[in-house]
């Protein structure tokens, strides 16, 4: 061992192991991954767009299995949070904006019986995004609770402002 003990040696591999843990890169530890942090500033940003708006709305992001991340509801949202989950879990499964779905359903029987056979899972109008970082699709945001229109320009406005993040 040349003059190094056993534990001197565990000691520096430990060292040298801590030093490349934290020269590594939360996103190079998980690529291609929407992070509740940024999960959270999506979600606030669209409701603090609405709130410019006069909507008061409820605004969830999912995961890429359409598994909410963050559900909010502004105070003087007129209902619970249920049809944003639903949304955004519909831009996640079809990869489509709830803009082009929901003409989609009236004129494409099949797309609406995909739709009609999960009720409590999906909702595909418009307010919803598929969310993508690097071309890889990662989760969708969905604003509900206000007309479809401001729904709509609130998520777009909500996802500008992380434009450099997430597509």
């Amino acid at each position: 061992m040349q003059g190094k003990t056993c534990e001197e040696m565990v000691m520096k591999a430990m060292m040298i192991l801590g030093l490349l843990l934290a020269a590594t890169p939360a996103a190079a530890q998980a690529p291609n991954t929407l992070d509740l942090p940024l999960s959270i500033d999506l979600a606030r940003a669209a409701v603090d767009a609405c709130a410019a708006k006069g909507a008061a709305v409820s605004v969830s992001v999912v995961d890429d299995k359409g598994t909410p991340l963050v559900v909010l509801r502004s105070p003087a949202s007129p209902k619970p949070p249920v049809a944003a989950p639903r949304k955004a879990a519909t831009a996640v499964q079809f990869d489509a904006p709830g803009s082009e779905m929901e003409p989609r359903q009236k004129i494409d029987p099949a797309f609406a019986a995909l739709i009609a056979a999960e009720p409590e899972r999906l909702n595909p109008h418009a307010g919803s995004l598929p969310l993508h970082m690097d071309g890889k699709l990662v989760g969708g945001l969905a604003v509900a609770d206000t007309t479809h229109e401001t729904a709509d320009a609130c998520a777009r406005a909500a996802l500008a402002k992380f434009a450099g993040k997430v597509r």
